[in-house]
């Protein structure tokens, strides 16, 4: 398949971004941002098959609004046309036709250490969905933000993918999936001062056997789910300690341990310091300057 880019269109909006390309270079990291804007684009591409030339990490939706495409993804071999969207993550090979004579394509791509985790947890998986594409405005903005290299630029264009992405997720009406680990580690976050927290407690308000829940947050996480509601406990009492002017006890209690004495051991152990270092340490900064 060939690209070339469009100088005509319909629309009076869309003519002025015709043959759209804006792209944030390879070596030009997002610094700060968990989920960034890599590309948009909006081509005019004769039949034949095409895709990048190079391995990518990122999350893509494209749309034809004129012509046919297909996307194949696992061995399965999909069309899409206008009205449709293809959604591919970057965990999932695949590949890319041009179907008609001439077609035209609009796309935009993510990257950044969350990008594929935000669409999965939108209920988004590879595959083709009823979906709009975005506005020719949209699109330009997108474009514009990418140019646009400067911190204020960088997180722009970050809201305005993360915007697209959850429009497309409504448009589709996607459910969110969240994995047990993840509902476990949540519980974990919320709920760690509670000193009734268990892990056969969590296992059964999210209806699975401990076993098996343990089995997979392990497999996710590399710890038990023991070991991180202790490192959750121990982040907390850390910074408590450090910060703040409780006692030690009122500090234990918010941390989810009853025995402050208990609480000192506990700290010893898993930080090689004892409250009370933490504590003086904190009130030494405290203190004025003679």
């Amino acid at each position: 398949a060939s690209v070339t880019h469009s100088t005509i269109d319909d629309d009076p909006v869309a003519c002025r971004i015709s043959g759209l390309v804006a792209e944030r270079q390879r070596d030009q990291y997002p610094g700060g941002l968990l989920v960034a804007l890599r590309s948009v684009q909006r081509s005019v591409i004769t039949a034949g098959r095409f895709g990048p030339s190079w391995s990518q990490r990122l999350v893509l939706a494209k749309w034809v609004t004129a012509g046919a495409a297909a996307i194949e993804v696992g061995g399965k071999r999909m069309r899409f046309g206008p009205g449709q969207v293809a959604i591919y993550l970057p965990t999932d090979p695949h590949r890319f036709w041009a179907l008609g004579d001439t077609n035209r394509f609009c796309w935009f791509s993510t990257d950044g250490p969350s990008a594929e985790q935000l669409v999965r947890e939108l209920g988004l998986q590879s595959g083709v969905y009823s979906a709009p594409p975005p506005s020719p405005r949209t699109l330009k903005a997108m474009a514009r933000s990418l140019e646009d290299r400067s911190v204020a630029g960088r997180r722009a264009s970050s809201l305005l993918a993360i915007a697209e992405w959850y429009r497309i997720a409504n448009a589709i009406g996607g459910q969110p999936r969240h994995s047990l680990v993840d509902q476990a580690r949540f519980i974990i976050d919320q709920e760690f001062a509670d000193p009734e927290l268990t892990a056969a407690g969590i296992a059964q308000r999210l209806g699975c056997h401990r076993g098996t829940l343990s089995r997979l947050f392990h497999e996710a996480t590399k710890r038990t789910l023991i070991d991180y509601l202790g490192h959750v406990r121990c982040r907390e009492a850390q910074c408590l300690l450090t910060t703040s002017t409780s006692s030690i006890a009122a500090i234990a209690a918010q941390c989810g341990i009853r025995d402050s004495a208990y609480f000192c051991r506990w700290i010893k152990k898993r930080v090689g310091s004892t409250a009370g270092h933490l504590r003086r340490q904190n009130l030494g900064e405290r203190r004025p300057p003679l």
